[in-house]
């Protein structure tokens, strides 16, 4: 089998819960070759996401957006295994605790340990994106391109955001998660990525799309520059906590 074959299975394991084949490689070349497949599995997690909105509707067209919403939070969240949430309440801890501080705030990082700021940002995260995905469904009833544009572009955008900061900042730690894969990030991956999303996000919503990449470019360049400022880099949990943010933000950019 070629590295890309046993790369797409490696990235949709890694990133999600979805089970898949015995890695029979699992080398540098493949976690490497599997970076190609992140937006696909963004993609994959989005068309889950849709079908159960659309099977929500199919059984009860009147059933209550909230409650919809609340399943489609819940199905987002086992579908990662809350591993980009875990990143979130990381990182918030590191932050807050690390007083400024470069080596304690990548120390508190590495404690298992979850503080209440860890907690409340979880809760606050959770709390914003379910709002925005209810608003989101009561505005794309009868729009389904809005509602692609929701749930399938924006966790598409918000893996592409995450190699982008992998190609144009460093990784802090001597060896972690991502640091076999640091060099694949390269520039070409990005911006062919990049400029696929960006086609996708101006066919999927006409109206609505070039608001979503600006801010989705706005919320990147203010991330990097606060990871570089504090740390002077990223780590594994810093970018699963840039998933979460690009997905709740992009989401309530989108609903309002």
């Amino acid at each position: 089998m070629s590295t890309y074959y046993w790369g797409f299975w490696y990235a949709l394991m890694f990133l999600s819960r979805v089970p898949g084949p015995y890695l029979k490689r699992l080398d540098k070349d493949v976690q490497q070759a599997a970076m190609w497949f992140y937006p696909i599995v963004g993609a994959i997690l989005g068309l889950l996401l849709v079908s159960l909105v659309l099977l929500c509707y199919l059984y009860n067209p009147q059933a209550s957006s909230l409650l919809v919403a609340a399943l489609v939070l819940a199905l987002w969240v086992y579908f990662t295994g809350a591993m980009h949430l875990d990143g979130v309440a990381d990182t918030a801890d590191a932050w807050v605790g690390g007083l400024g501080n470069h080596e304690r705030t990548l120390e508190i990082m590495k404690d298992p340990r979850v503080g209440a700021m860890a907690v409340a940002a979880m809760l606050v995260v959770l709390l914003v994106k379910f709002a925005a995905i209810a608003a989101l469904l009561e505005q794309a009833h009868n729009d389904l391109g809005l509602l692609l544009g929701g749930l399938l572009l924006i966790p598409m955008l918000a893996r592409v955001g995450i190699i982008g900061l992998m190609a144009t900042t460093s990784y802090v730690r001597k060896q972690g998660m991502v640091s076999d894969t640091q060099s694949a990030a390269s520039t070409t991956k990005v911006v062919v990525m990049a400029v696929v999303s960006s086609l996708l996000a101006l066919a999927l919503l006409p109206e609505q799309g070039i608001l979503v990449l600006l801010v989705w470019i706005a919320v990147l360049v203010g991330y990097r520059a606060a990871l570089k400022k504090r740390l002077g880099g990223y780590t594994g949990d810093t970018l699963g906590a840039a998933v979460e943010f690009q997905e709740t933000l992009l989401l309530v950019a989108l609903a309002l």
